[in-house]
């Protein structure tokens, strides 16, 4: 399967604060420092991919597929998974049955179905597979450090950039918090399904 990386080359040029990819010799250097950013973090933190599992409930439209305060990168799958273990893959969409779609909102991790969807596979499993966007700041972050390090812009008075400064002090920040992150929930084994990843109980969107 081919891997999808973690930030865009826009992206990567905004953050390193250059006007354009030509200002930093072109495309392949910008891929080039998205691959080692990429590289890094799966070195660190194994793949970034993360994968969550809930029940569909007849009576709701609206899941959490992520019990996280911060928001997600992008949604990569959504299958459901019906008793017979066959899945059905869902794209982001309109939430249509007909066409197999749902809408998400990654600020507050949630997904939503359409009314026909619910109906014909309340009590199936779903199944969704996201990049958190934790690991999308640190690869972009990573990756505009990687810019900052070829250019040739340096403070005078400093040996190091100021701006691959705070780029080094950010990546520090980021990776202190995932370390805490991963330390909470190493704890939640109960809730986690080898198979399906994470079990989400639906306590956020619910309606009673």
């Amino acid at each position: 399967m081919t891997r999808v990386a973690l930030c865009t080359q826009a992206q990567v040029i905004q953050t390193a604060n250059f006007s354009s990819i030509d200002d930093v010799g072109g495309k392949d250097v910008v891929t080039e420092a998205i691959d080692e950013a990429d590289i890094e973090v799966f070195e660190d933190y194994g793949d970034p991919l993360k994968r969550t599992t809930f029940s569909l409930d007849s009576d709701q439209a609206d899941y959490e597929f992520w019990m996280d305060n911060t928001k997600t990168y992008r949604i990569d799958h959504v299958y459901i998974i019906d008793g017979d273990n066959n899945r059905t893959e869902y794209t982001d969409g309109t939430a249509s049955e007909d066409d197999k779609e749902y809408t998400k909102d990654l600020e507050f991790n949630k997904i939503t179905f359409h009314a026909d969807t619910i109906a014909a596979y309340s009590g199936d499993r779903v199944m969704v597979e996201f990049v958190p966007d934790v690991f999308h700041i640190l690869a972009r972050t990573k990756a505009a450090l990687f810019l900052q390090d070829k250019s040739n812009v340096v403070n005078a008075n400093e040996d190091t950039p100021s701006l691959a400064l705070r780029f080094i002090q950010r990546i520090k920040r980021i990776e202190d918090g995932i370390k805490v992150n991963v330390a909470f929930g190493s704890g939640n084994e109960r809730f986690y399904d080898p198979t399906y990843g994470e079990v989400i109980p639906q306590r956020r969107f619910f309606t009673y």
